[in-house]
């Protein structure tokens, strides 16, 4: 097999929740090289590292938008002397820090 036929084997494995022992195995059956080996994993480390990425700006960018439409409101509520605030104040604010948290702690790969 090639080594392009062989990663998207590893990345597939790798989807269905292999591990990195498990995965070894089944290249190994495949008869692959060990110099191979540590190549494809380097590949799959930076494609898994890519989506977390492409995750990690998505949830950013949603928190960031919650939280500028719930200084918004805030602000329009408060001028307009509405009492029912609560929910936008603290319930969108929370959650926009949640999903922002989460896209920076996917954008630093942890």
């Amino acid at each position: 097999m090639e080594q392009n036929d062989l990663l998207l084997f590893a990345d597939s494995l790798q989807r269905s929740g292999y591990s990195h022992e498990e995965i070894t195995l089944q290249l190994q059956k495949k008869g692959t090289p060990e110099n191979l080996l540590s190549d494809i994993f380097e590949k799959l480390k930076s494609i898994r590292l890519t989506r977390k990425r492409k995750v990690g700006f998505a949830c950013c960018s949603i928190g960031l938008a919650l939280l500028v439409i719930g200084c918004m409101l805030t602000l329009f509520l408060i001028g307009s002397g509405s009492a029912d605030i609560k929910f936008v104040l603290y319930g969108l604010t929370t959650i926009g820090v949640v999903f922002t948290i989460k896209g920076m702690i996917d954008l630093l790969g942890w």
